[in-house]
């Protein structure tokens, strides 16, 4: 990562965000954190604003000085009943209003759009710092049959299922779609592998692949897959392969931690990037 001046986080302050945070105050020390979600308390450089306080967040960017924004961390579905006039957010009701029955994505492409028109510049974590992504000699390639099979199925599956604003991640193995994620997460989604595989007397067996891509279209700057140790962890509880991911897109917290893991436990790491 390099000095270009200080950049404002603007998301869910959880433990990638959080991290992030950290490597970027290093490099330069007045750089903030908006946290939207819940309040955190005495943290320098970390505001708690509702998403919808536009006047307010506009207000703390403009104090120190902030043109670049880096949105990162979960961002929870707002509340508009909560929505309050500030001066500025209701300039935008009636095309966040209608984003809202869309699904999260087009919320959150909206809001990206906002701070834009606004003159702020919308940074890429990737284009940050390559501290949470996996390089070209960090992963595998795809060998076995059965492997490319899943993958290539499991893209197919996400890239349809993308114009309904769903799932990022799907379980297949051998062909044979095992969970598709939904609002519970990847987490979750694995657990209900375990459950699926056990019921079905697979999971003495190690086959399949969790595929975590981005939806098709979505942007590439707001609500990127994230993958942690805890991802692996389940993902060998599951008696999978491993995982195939877009690399470029997909961020890796405590990659080095992953990267033992996934050796000691013969798990694959898969690049589906063309």
């Amino acid at each position: 990562m390099r000095n270009n001046g200080p950049i404002a986080i603007i998301g869910g302050y959880d433990q990638i965000a959080k991290s992030f945070f950290f490597k970027l105050k290093k490099i330069n020390v007045n750089t903030i954190f908006i946290n939207v979600n819940s309040n955190i308390n005495n943290l320098r450089n970390v505001y708690n604003f509702e998403i919808f306080h536009l006047n307010k967040i506009l207000t703390t960017l403009e104090k120190h000085k902030i043109k670049k924004l880096l949105f990162l961390g979960k961002i929870n579905r707002p509340n508009f009943e909560n929505l309050k006039n500030d001066g500025e957010i209701e300039k935008y009701i009636p095309m966040l209003l209608d984003s809202y029955k869309k699904g999260d994505g087009s919320i959150l492409s909206n809001i990206i759009k906002i701070f834009s028109s606004k003159g702020f510049k919308i940074i890429s974590p990737n284009k940050v710092s390559n501290v949470f992504f996996f390089d070209k000699h960090d992963v595998n390639k795809i060998e076995a049959k059965e492997d490319l099979v899943d993958c290539n199925k499991s893209i197919k599956i996400l890239n349809d299922l993308s114009k309904y604003d769903n799932a990022q991640s799907v379980v297949i193995i051998n062909g044979y779609i095992i969970a598709i994620e939904a609002a519970e997460g990847t987490d979750n989604l694995l657990k209900r592998t375990v459950h699926v595989r056990k019921n079905l007397n697979q999971l003495h067996k190690k086959a399949g692949l969790l595929i975590k891509i981005p939806k098709k279209g979505q942007s590439k700057l707001i609500d990127l897959p994230v993958i942690g140790l805890k991802t692996l962890r389940l993902v060998r509880k599951a008696n999978l392969n491993g995982i195939a991911i877009d690399t470029m897109h997909t961020i890796v917290h405590n990659k080095d931690k992953i990267l033992d893991y996934a050796k000691n436990n013969n798990l694959k790491i898969y690049n589906i990037r063309k």
